[in-house]
């Protein structure tokens, strides 16, 4: 495209030459002549003195002397839509099913989907139109899968869940797994049967490696719009909302609800029959024992205000500070002892 066009589509202002042909986006310090990089940060600006790129998108305040300029009030979401412009290219399904692929004579599949080699389809399962199921996937008997969805290499998708349109599943992801449910007794450890279902929302995107557990009798549900990180795992009965974004290696324990657009940093978690409101954010590494009221912002373990987490976590910085001045103060009121 050239960077008229692009600015035009960003709804940039442009201060260059607008006929310069612009073949992607890339990192401002490995950037090429003909590419596109940007500056969402000021202290990136240094690069521009160096950069090989042909056009930078910046903020409209930015002090920069460069030749080719996409002025934007925010350049890091000018920068995101120049990538689908120049960079993404759209997974087009190649309808058909792969000769290699087993597919239930009971299944429907749509004629625009497209089934890669060695995927597994059972008995009265569902593909809607235009997705994508690639190879070595399993998809298990009644389940339904919507319209444009990706399902990726060597996921595995149990019996009779429920899947909406425009999801993806990255490589390496089991949905509707057991739950952990076990009572242990007197003659050993019995297990719960695990009998409900996955039912996934539109437009959600599941990372590589993720677990997300069936429900015990009723369903596990991922809202829609969600989207999680690698290697998370949701377990029986949890329920997500819209838009909660969910970080690498977080685990939400069974029957814990939370609400809309909830944001959880890596490795936090949060303990089962829990329900966290709407809006929440909660820190890396956050533990959450307790109910979360809508809009608070909570970390550490067990989790608590922000605000509180930072202030306990500035004291324990200063107790070794705290000791020495004890030791000293200790010395001092022996000293008349000694003499």
């Amino acid at each position: 495209m050239n960077l008229l066009a692009i600015a035009q589509a960003l709804e940039g202002n442009l201060e260059g030459d607008g006929s310069l042909t612009i073949t992607r986006v890339s990192e401002i310090h490995s950037a090429h002549t003909g590419e596109i990089s940007f500056i969402a940060n000021p202290k990136y600006r240094k690069f521009s003195e160096t950069t090989k790129a042909s056009a930078l998108i910046v903020s409209t305040d930015l002090d920069i002397d460069f030749p080719n300029l996409i002025r934007m009030d925010d350049p890091y979401a000018g920068m995101v839509k120049a990538l689908y412009l120049l960079n993404h290219k759209p997974r087009v399904p190649k309808a058909g099913v792969h000769t290699t692929a087993v597919v239930a004579s009971s299944a429907r599949i749509a004629p625009t989907a497209e089934i890669g080699p060695y995927v597994v389809i059972g008995r009265e399962a569902v593909i809607g139109d235009s997705t994508i199921i690639e190879s070595h996937t399993t998809i298990g008997d009644g389940t339904r899968i919507g319209s444009d969805c990706w399902i990726h290499p060597n996921v595995s998708v149990y019996d009779r869940m429920l899947m909406g349109n425009h999801v993806e599943i990255h490589s390496g992801a089991v949905i509707g797994s057991d739950g952990f449910g076990f009572a242990p007794t007197p003659e050993g450890i019995f297990k719960i049967p695990q009998t409900g279902r996955v039912v996934i929302h539109d437009h959600v995107e599941i990372g590589a490696g993720c677990a997300i557990d069936r429900g015990t009798i009723g369903d596990t549900e991922i809202g829609e719009s969600t989207k999680l990180d690698n290697q998370v795992h949701i377990a029986h009965n949890v329920k997500l909302g819209k838009g909660c974004l969910i970080t690498a290696q977080v685990a939400i324990a069974g029957s814990t609800i939370l609400g809309d657009n909830v944001q959880m940093g890596g490795q936090s978690g949060v303990i089962g029959h829990v329900h966290v409101g709407n809006r929440v954010s909660i820190a890396t590494r956050g533990g959450v024992t307790r109910d979360v009221p809508d809009g608070e912002i909570v970390g550490g373990f067990p989790a608590r205000s922000h605000k509180e987490f930072l202030k306990r976590d500035a004291y324990i910085s200063k107790i070794p500070d705290l000791v020495n001045r004890i030791k000293n103060l200790e010395i001092r009121l022996k000293e008349p002892e000694n003499e």
